[in-house]
């Protein structure tokens, strides 16, 4: 029994570094931008399984791959807001793969509780003070 445990460690261990690497490399090429048909064309871009890419953000992020990848652009948006201020907010958000501006502003407002030009305009706001 102690050995199947074992075994089952090291092959989740294993598990954990093969996905770390692939979103890694994954997220530095910029792919998290992409607008995907389904989760499916992500798995297969990644070559893991769904139970895989659940396991690693579970258990690295504490949330699901969705969740991440949604604050991993959101994240994102925020640097192009202050980086591009003359760059129409929905501009952003097709950068980020989400092409309907009112999803990207509903995503948006859902994260931060504020609108994309609220966000922008308040940040810019608070530190030219």
């Amino acid at each position: 029994m102690k050995k199947k445990r074992l075994v089952e460690a090291r092959r989740a261990r294993k598990v954990l570094s093969m996905v770390d690497k692939r979103l890694g490399d994954w997220v530095a090429a910029g792919k998290y931008k992409l607008n995907y048909s389904s989760i499916d064309d992500i798995l297969k871009e990644l070559d893991v399984t769904s139970d895989e890419l659940s396991y690693f953000c579970a258990t690295r992020y504490g949330k699901s791959f969705l969740t991440w990848r949604k604050e991993l652009r959101i994240e994102e948006a925020k640097r192009m807001l202050l980086d591009y201020p003359g760059l129409p907010a929905y501009k952003v958000g097709q950068a980020l793969g989400i092409a309907d501006k009112s999803d990207f502003r509903h995503q948006f407002k859902s994260a931060t509780g504020m609108t994309p030009s609220e966000w922008r305009k308040n940040y810019l706001k608070k530190n030219l003070r």
